[in-house]
């Protein structure tokens, strides 16, 4: 019996499936269209089985904790060995652990070396610290006055363009400025590419250290910069990024060069240490706890966040699906006290659906999390404390699609609150 505020009325019953709905001020039953009764006070029962839960298609985070490879060799030269026969320009001193270089000289043509045995034709990276005691320019024009770091092929490199491949990065000492180089070695061709004054120049601060990387990114470019950090993090100047032929390959012996012609002037003097090698990596920083291991079906392995305000991670499951729950397996390794469960249709706008204080979740197990009903392609974990933290999380996984059925047959109308933390993480 429905009333229009004067006369009551009997309706009769509607086809299976239709909704009542006012209408112009008249109540009546209308076809239902999908996703209308998704209210945001309809919930459904809490399943605790995990069978009923569905793996997301990939999940994007904010970032991803890393580690610094192991390098394949290294040397802080407080030992020669393995290396060649010191000369008279470039000495290993051993006594302060340090590769001794004066580009001061003329008519250098010198190297000292390592046989790595083995490098990758493709990915490699080299790092070291070099300090100056002198950074001058030449005091004669059109002279070379080089010293070169790199790797290759060529035991007894000789000349301004020797025999074999090689990749090196080079410090120049022009007559009116500093190249800051990278060159390549293809059969004995020489292909430079040049900086001048960058990142090195002669207002250079001296007794510094810096902290250089020559990386061949892949085999048709290597890149050289300068960091004023041990961390490498932070960057001096721009990067020389120089395309090598992909025919250099056959590198073997990690070395340090002086080629001079005529020199004048005090030239360009310094020591480098802490020499590292990497190889078949052009990254040192090796992601260790990447986005889809929260997606892999894998409770053994996790996602983690780097230490950062806001840490998150949202997973895709390739189409919209109706759904309340969220099953959610933490992990002790979590410095985040406060999480958002949000949804999203785009990944761009996102909704809260639950918050939660992160000790109310029971880490290293499943948690089965329950919101009001919503339709969603995206979800998001939001670690909203606002502090400084991480974030670990083994495993996520999405209530399979709650039938419209479902929907209009066995669901209840108890609200959850999107930012009540004192509800139970089942909802209630």
């Amino acid at each position: 019996m429905v009333s229009d505020g004067v006369n009551i009325q009997e309706l009769g019953i509607g086809s299976e499936g239709d909704n009542l709905t006012a209408i112009g001020g008249a109540l009546s039953w209308e076809a239902h269209v999908a996703g209308d009764v998704l209210a945001a006070n309809l919930v459904m029962a809490n399943s605790t089985t995990i069978g009923d839960y569905t793996q997301p298609a990939s999940a994007t985070c904010s970032s991803a904790a890393s580690s610094t490879a192991t390098p394949d060799y290294e040397t802080d030269f407080s030992s020669t060995t393995g290396w060649s026969a010191n000369t008279s320009n470039m000495q290993i001193d051993t006594g302060n652990s340090e590769l001794d270089f004066q580009l001061d000289a003329s008519s250098l043509d010198q190297y000292l070396n390592y046989d790595l045995t083995t490098v990758d034709n493709s990915m490699w990276v080299i790092r070291f610290k070099i300090t100056f005691n002198n950074i001058n320019t030449n005091g004669t024009p059109g002279q070379d006055a080089e010293f070169k770091f790199g790797i290759y092929s060529n035991a007894t490199p000789s000349g301004a363009a020797p025999s074999g491949d090689g990749i090196a990065g080079t410090l120049q000492a022009y007559n009116a400025s500093i190249g800051n180089a990278v060159i390549s070695i293809d059969g004995g061709g020489r292909s430079p590419t040049a900086s001048i004054n960058n990142p090195f120049s002669t207002g250079t601060a001296t007794s510094t250290a810096f902290y250089c990387q020559l990386t061949r990114e892949s085999t048709t470019s290597t890149t050289y910069k300068v960091f004023s950090d041990a961390a490498y993090s932070v960057q001096v100047g721009s990067t020389v990024t120089h395309t090598t032929p992909a025919t250099v390959v056959g590198l073997r012996y990690l070395t340090t060069r002086m080629y001079t012609q005529t020199v004048t002037g005090a030239g360009i003097v310094g020591s480098i240490t802490d020499l590292k090698f990497y190889n078949a990596i052009n990254n040192v920083n090796v992601v260790t706890n990447p986005c889809s291991n929260a997606v892999d079906d894998n409770v053994a392995t996790s996602w983690k966040s780097d230490t950062e305000t806001n840490p998150n991670i949202y997973v895709d499951m390739s189409s919209s699906t109706t759904t309340s729950n969220l099953a959610l397996y933490p992990n002790a390794g979590t410095t985040e006290t406060e999480i958002k469960i949000q949804s999203s249709s785009d990944a761009i706008a996102w909704t809260d659906k639950r918050t939660i204080t992160w000790s109310n979740l029971t880490e290293g197990a499943w948690n089965y999390i329950r919101f009001n009903i919503v339709a969603a392609r995206y979800w998001r974990i939001y670690g909203s404390s606002g502090a400084s933290a991480d974030m670990q999380i083994d495993e996520i996984k999405v209530l399979d699609s709650v039938s419209d059925a479902d929907v209009r047959n066995l669901h209840g109308h108890i609200p959850i609150s999107s930012s009540d933390t004192s509800l139970n993480n089942a909802g209630v």
